[in-house]
C-alpha cells in the first residue's frame, strides 16, 4: 500500500465512528493510563484527524462528543487499576514503581523548585500534574491516600486539555488549509514532532537543573 492509500484509511477510520474505532480508543488510553504504555503519534494524531474531520463536517458533532468519551473511560479504566495497586502494599507498590523506572521521572520533576511548590490535594492540581508527566506516580500516591474522588476528577480535567488542544488544532487546520489531505496529515505529523522535541528538551533541561544542584544545594533549587 502507497503512503496516499493509508493515509487515506486513517482518514476514513477517524472520520466515521465504527465499533474499532471505539475500541482501538479505548484500549490505548487504558493501557496508556494504567501502564504507560503508549505508541507515539498514535492518539495525538486520532485527535487532530477528529478535529480535522469536525471542522469538514465528515465527523458529526455526536461521534466526536463519543469518541471523547470513549477515551475518557478508557482512561477513567486505567486509572483505577492504578489505584487500586497504590492501596496495596508498599513492597508491591517500590516493584511496580522500579520496573517502570517511574522514581527517577517524578523525582527530577517534583524537585524542581516551581514544582515543589504545587500541592496535589484538589482535582486542579492533580491535572496539572499529570500534564507535567506525573500521571502514572500521582495515581499511585493518591491511591495509597485514598483520594479516589480527587484523582477521578483530575483525569476528567487533563483529559479535556489534553484532548482538546488537539482537537481544535486539527480544526484549526481543516479550516484554514486547502492542501491535499495526504498533505495536511504529513503537516500534522511534523507539528507533533516538533512538540515532541521540544517536550523532551523541557524534561532533559529538568533532569540537568537538578542533577547539577542537587548534589551541592538540593533545597535552594
Amino acid at each position: 500500500m502507497n503512503l496516499e492509500g493509508f493515509l487515506s484509511q486513517a482518514l476514513v477510520i477517524v472520520g466515521t465512528f465504527t465499533i474499532q474505532t471505539v475500541v482501538l480508543i479505548f484500549l490505548v488510553c487504558l493501557f496508556g493510563e494504567a501502564l504507560g504504555i503508549s505508541i507515539p503519534y498514535l492518539l495525538e494524531t486520532t485527535w487532530l484527524l477528529a478535529g480535522y474531520h469536525f471542522s469538514q463536517g465528515r465527523l458529526p458533532f455526536l461521534g466526536l462528543i463519543l469518541l471523547i468519551l470513549t477515551a475518557q473511560a478508557g482512561r477513567q479504566v486505567g486509572a483505577l487499576a492504578l489505584y487500586t495497586l497504590g492501596r496495596s502494599s508498599g513492597s508491591l507498590l517500590t516493584i511496580f514503581l522500579n520496573r517502570f523506572k517511574l522514581t527517577t521521572v517524578s523525582t527530577d520533576v517534583t524537585r524542581f523548585k516551581p514544582f515543589r511548590k504545587i500541592h496535589f490535594s484538589s482535582p486542579f492540581s492533580v491535572a496539572l500534574g499529570r500534564l507535567l508527566w506525573l500521571r502514572i506516580p500521582l495515581t499511585l500516591i493518591l491511591g495509597a491516600k485514598r483520594q479516589l474522588k480527587t484523582l477521578l476528577l483530575g483525569v476528567v480535567l487533563s483529559s479535556l486539555v489534553f484532548d482538546g488542544i488537539y482537537i481544535i488544532l486539527g480544526g484549526i487546520v481543516g479550516t484554514t488549509t486547502v492542501s491535499e489531505l495526504k498533505h495536511v496529515i504529513l503537516y500534522l505529523l511534523a507539528g507533533l514532532t516538533v512538540i515532541y522535541g521540544i517536550t523532551f528538551a523541557i524534561r532533559r533541561l529538568i533532569g540537568s537543573l537538578v542533577s547539577r544542584r542537587g548534589k551541592a544545594t538540593p533545597e535552594t533549587l
